[in-house]
């Protein structure tokens, strides 16, 4: 069954202003998806310069369900790291050892894990032996770090395969010690925890109240990696968050020169988000402190997208250049349903870019 939110007050008005978003488009997806010709995608939600244009929920889904972000989270926590970096909490090129020993003494023997810095953290260069994309040969270290009774000490003890700042590797455990590395920066400047943290600091300025952060077997630390629990509507905020180029309200919680880093992202990433769609190219993507950039063709435009994503088919995509954002949520868990888990590319390409540039 659909569930239909129109969160603007007149269609009519919307139409009328120049920039007006090309409904009929909106709508169109809007019915593929209920359709099940995209099977088991349980939210969509589009908004331009601010206003939320289409918002529909399907199946068990409402405005108000609590849905599991997965590894969606990651691009949350990147930007509660680059906070904590505004505010001079820890440094990107700052090593990670010293703030993790003030939660735990345990290390690597090896020396390359000595030179591993936050920035390496939040753009996946650790030099970890570990790479969990899909269809990779790993090794996988997903469960130590989400299932172990001790994560963090699980995360150093892994192997390193190169110097940080080489290679991008996709690594759970990277964002799981990104946050430890913050709550070990708050401990050092007696901040308290990083859950209060991140309450202060970003979900109460955009209005998110209903949420659940998860945490680690202890109770003590955050899991940076994963599986908290959202509102699709309170992820659409932070995309419009980084298309405010951090500002809400008239405040700036996240810094321009640190949305410039999501936004110019340089890592290249070992695989592609747009090899499912026929007619488009199979383009590179990259990859900035936990967000990742793909670029689409629309209409011969080039628009790049800086967009999460979380195991199941769970999205945040921001557009700057057609002052865009987007969320999807879906039920798509598996790496063997990798394909599915990109069907939002694909309704992004025929959907909901043209509906925006059809308009510009």
């Amino acid at each position: 069954m659909r569930k239909t939110i129109i969160a603007i007050g007149c269609w009519f008005l919307l139409l009328s202003t120049a920039n007006a978003t090309d409904v009929k488009l909106l709508e169109q997806a809007n019915e593929q998806i209920e359709n099940q010709t995209y099977a088991s995608i349980d939210s969509m939600l589009v908004s331009k310069s601010g206003s939320v244009v289409s918002e529909h929920y399907y199946g068990r889904f409402d405005a108000n369900t609590l849905h599991r972000t997965h590894s969606s989270f990651k691009s949350i926590a990147g930007l509660l790291t680059l906070i904590a970096i505004d505010q001079k909490l820890l440094r990107t090129d700052e090593p990670i050892l010293p703030l993790l020993a003030l939660l735990t003494p345990e290390t690597n023997e090896d020396p390359r894990q000595t030179r591993i810095t936050v920035g390496h953290l939040l753009d996946m260069t650790s030099g970890l032996d570990c790479d969990e994309a899909p269809q990779s040969q790993g090794p996988s270290h997903e469960e130590g770090v989400d299932e172990g009774q001790t994560p963090l000490i699980y995360s150093l003890g892994i192997d390193m395969a190169h110097e940080p700042g080489s290679e991008w590797h996709y690594c759970s455990a990277n964002s799981f010690m990104l946050t430890a590395t913050v709550s070990g920066a708050l401990k050092r400047a007696n901040r308290g925890n990083i859950f209060e943290f991140a309450d202060e600091n970003l979900f109460a300025p955009l209005g998110i109240t209903n949420y659940r952060l998860t945490r680690s077997a202890n109770g003590k630390l955050l899991n940076g990696q994963g599986n908290s629990y959202f509102r699709p509507k309170d992820l659409l905020k932070i995309g419009q968050l980084l298309l405010n180029r951090g500002r809400w309200n008239e405040k700036q919680i996240i810094s321009g020169k640190n949305i410039a880093r999501l936004f110019n992202a340089k890592e290249t990433i070992n695989w592609s988000w747009t090899d499912t769609i026929d007619e488009h190219p199979k383009t590179t993507s990259l990859y900035s402190s936990q967000w990742y950039q793909t670029t689409f063709i629309v209409n011969d435009i080039e628009v790049p997208i800086t967009h999460s994503w979380g195991n199941g088919g769970q999205f945040i995509f921001v557009a700057p250049t057609l002052e865009l954002a987007a969320v999807f949520t879906g039920s798509n868990q598996g790496s063997y349903r990798i394909n599915l888990q990109k069907q939002p590319f694909d309704i992004m390409y025929r959907y909901v870019l043209p509906a925006i540039i059809a308009t510009k």
